[in-house]
Protein backbone atom coordinates (compact mmCIF):
# COMPACT_ATOMS: atom_id res chain seq x y z
CA UNK A 1 0.00 0.00 0.00
CA UNK A 2 1.26 3.44 -0.85
CA UNK A 3 1.31 6.45 1.43
CA UNK A 4 -0.35 9.54 -0.01
CA UNK A 5 -0.58 12.64 2.17
CA UNK A 6 0.07 10.64 5.34
CA UNK A 7 -2.72 8.11 4.72
CA UNK A 8 -2.51 4.57 3.44
CA UNK A 9 -4.30 4.08 0.12
CA UNK A 10 -6.04 0.74 -0.29
CA UNK A 11 -5.79 -1.26 -3.50
CA UNK A 12 -7.78 -4.08 -5.03
CA UNK A 13 -5.96 -6.95 -6.72
CA UNK A 14 -7.79 -8.58 -9.64
CA UNK A 15 -7.31 -12.29 -10.33
CA UNK A 16 -8.19 -14.16 -13.55
CA UNK A 17 -10.99 -16.74 -13.16
CA UNK A 18 -9.45 -19.24 -15.58
CA UNK A 19 -5.73 -19.35 -14.78
CA UNK A 20 -5.64 -17.58 -11.39
CA UNK A 21 -2.91 -15.10 -12.31
CA UNK A 22 -3.02 -11.72 -10.58
CA UNK A 23 -2.81 -9.27 -13.45
CA UNK A 24 -4.27 -5.96 -12.32
CA UNK A 25 -4.12 -3.61 -9.32
CA UNK A 26 -6.70 -0.83 -9.03
CA UNK A 27 -7.32 1.78 -6.30
CA UNK A 28 -10.08 0.91 -3.86
CA UNK A 29 -13.03 3.19 -3.25
CA UNK A 30 -14.02 4.53 0.16
CA UNK A 31 -17.17 2.42 0.45
CA UNK A 32 -17.13 -0.93 2.24
CA UNK A 33 -18.95 -3.59 0.21
CA UNK A 34 -19.54 -7.29 0.78
CA UNK A 35 -19.76 -8.11 -2.94
CA UNK A 36 -16.53 -8.84 -4.83
CA UNK A 37 -15.64 -6.52 -7.71
CA UNK A 38 -15.83 -8.32 -11.09
CA UNK A 39 -14.76 -7.00 -14.49
CA UNK A 40 -13.87 -8.47 -17.88
CA UNK A 41 -10.22 -7.71 -18.73
CA UNK A 42 -7.44 -9.06 -20.94
CA UNK A 43 -5.32 -11.81 -19.38
CA UNK A 44 -1.75 -12.14 -20.68
CA UNK A 45 -1.51 -15.76 -19.55
CA UNK A 46 -4.76 -16.90 -21.24
CA UNK A 47 -4.23 -14.47 -24.16
CA UNK A 48 -7.92 -13.50 -24.23
CA UNK A 49 -10.53 -11.44 -22.38
CA UNK A 50 -11.70 -13.22 -19.22
CA UNK A 51 -13.54 -12.39 -16.01
CA UNK A 52 -11.30 -10.96 -13.30
CA UNK A 53 -12.45 -10.94 -9.67
CA UNK A 54 -11.22 -9.10 -6.63
CA UNK A 55 -8.97 -11.18 -4.39
CA UNK A 56 -9.12 -11.04 -0.62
Amino acid sequence: MEVQGGKMSKKLILCCDRCGSRNYVIPAGNKQTTVRFTVKKFCNQCNEHTEHKQTI
